[in-house]
């Protein structure tokens, strides 16, 4: 390797003298006159500065291809990824491949080997953090430890109280570290998010088969007998096999169980019924829309007349000068008697030119295949062709 180097770099130095030598010649700098000399300084000067940037650029590469072969622990003192400001005088510096550290408003460390940090929800004042292989609380507004990392797995603070995994077992404890509840319920890890929302946590039974809902005395406000429960704002969605139910945040009844899907959305409760009818309320679950229809496209069909489309060449001048017709026709389209309408994403009927339900939408796609005739086809694929009424075609 040293003896191809050295060949290569008085391969390249003799390349560098004879264009040199060729300057010189071009230039009339062979002589001793004050002119040529004048010139070979210039030259000669010139490609010292050339020569000078072509290392500079080569040594620069071959250190930063090193550089970005280091781990981030060898690299440069410090590379911060994110910061996150914690309280007006208290910021998280989240660090490359290494444990981040707070600093507090006099620029003193007060926390270190930080894996990872959660701030709280509402006016909760002490934040999650990670350290090892525990978890622990530190506070937003002076930066220091408040509750020290002791636990295997815990959430953040809401309403004043967090939940944590002491040896096993899920306990909600309060700011000073104090369990406030103990419901002897084991840790799962098929079970997340136990966090208050107005007041109420989602929390799984002893058995840990099915939810409930417990205030922050840890009453049990709704029996742990559900399949799943959803806060959405100031509700909750509530699953019980294929039935759903909405309770708003005092946990009176907005709907009823039924076998239907809901969800909360810019001011408005959406239902979605098995036949994929869309339904819209208030929040108070007064109707608004009975048949919510997202999209209406008009359905075109091919006739049995072909046109034989042309090609035509111009000249330099826009003036056409041949024309050939195509030898592969194309069939023409016609407009449906009938249009599609959506509802659910990808779910379709059918509606008559004036805007009447002829189907409801339970078919993921629909053809016309004549002026009054649709294939119509299910979600496994399988297709019925239907009239303009509605009536299956045998």
């Amino acid at each position: 390797m040293k003896r191809a180097f050295v060949l290569f770099w008085h391969g390249f130095t003799a390349i560098l003298a004879s264009i040199a030598n060729w300057f010189t010649t071009i230039f009339g700098m062979n002589d001793d006159s004050k002119y040529g000399k004048f010139i070979r300084r210039v030259v000669g000067s010139s490609f010292a500065v050339i020569m000078v940037m072509l290392t500079a650029a080569v040594v620069y590469s071959v250190c930063h291809a090193f550089y970005e072969e280091l781990p981030w622990k060898c690299r440069a003192k410090e590379c911060v990824y994110d910061t996150m400001k914690l309280s007006r005088g208290v910021t998280y510096f989240h660090l490359y491949d290494n444990p981040g550290y707070v600093k507090n408003a006099d620029g003193n460390k007060t926390v270190t080997d930080i894996d990872w940090l959660f701030k709280p929800l509402g006016r909760d004042t002490l934040a999650c953090y990670k350290s090892g292989d525990k978890r622990g609380y530190l506070s937003l507004l002076t930066g220091e430890v408040a509750i020290k990392p002791q636990y295997a797995h815990a959430w953040i603070f809401s309403d004043g109280l967090a939940c944590v995994d002491d040896n096993g077992w899920l306990k909600f404890i309060d700011a000073k570290g104090k369990v406030a509840i103990d419901l002897k319920t084991p840790y799962n890890p098929e079970y997340d998010g136990y966090v208050f929302h107005n007041n109420h946590c989602v929390i799984a039974n002893s058995d840990l088969n099915t939810v409930g809902l417990i205030d922050k005395q840890g009453n049990w406000v709704l029996t742990a007998k559900y399949d799943a429960i959803e806060p959405v704002d100031t509700f909750w969605i509530v699953t019980q096999g294929k039935k759903q139910s909405v309770l708003n945040a005092s946990m009176g009844t907005v709907f009823p169980f039924a076998e239907a899907k809901y969800s909360i959305l810019d001011e408005m409760i959406t239902e979605i019924t098995p036949d994929h009818i869309i339904r819209r309320y208030t929040l108070q679950g007064k109707l608004i829309n009975d048949f919510y229809i997202y999209n209406v496209e008009q359905l075109t069909y091919e006739t049995n007349e072909l046109r034989y489309e042309s090609t035509k060449n111009y000249d330099d001048e826009g003036n056409v000068t041949s024309e050939e017709m195509n030898s592969v026709p194309s069939p023409i389209h016609a407009v449906a008697r009938c249009k599609q309408y959506e509802t659910e994403y990808d779910w379709h009927g059918l509606m008559s030119p004036e805007g009447k339900i002829i189907t409801p939408p339970v078919y993921s796609s629909i053809k016309a295949i004549g002026y009054d005739l649709y294939l119509c086809k299910d979600s496994e694929c399988r297709g019925v062709i239907i009239n303009g009424k509605g009536q299956k075609v045998k």
